[in-house]
């Protein structure tokens, strides 16, 4: 089964672009992770997929049972 799905998905901060048009699916025989420079937009990535920050385009499509958390780079206390 589908887990969540990025379908034309764009993001960008001014001139930076995070993602140009991009489409993912994440299935429920995976394991992710994901890896890059500082910058990149891994957390942005995350804020997307959990909900917390919108696409500027595109979709994302989250299965009805899913049940998502993660650990905050940034402890806000």
């Amino acid at each position: 089964a589908t887990l969540l799905q990025l379908t034309k998905a764009s993001k960008h901060y001014g001139d930076q672009i995070l993602l140009d048009d991009a489409d993912a699916t994440i299935g429920d025989d995976v394991k992710v992770g994901f890896v890059g420079r500082n910058g990149a937009g891994k957390s942005t990535l995350l804020k997307i997929l959990l909900g917390e920050e919108e696409l500027d385009a595109g979709e994302v499509f989250r299965h009805p049972n899913l049940r998502l958390g993660y650990l905050r780079q940034h402890d806000p206390f």
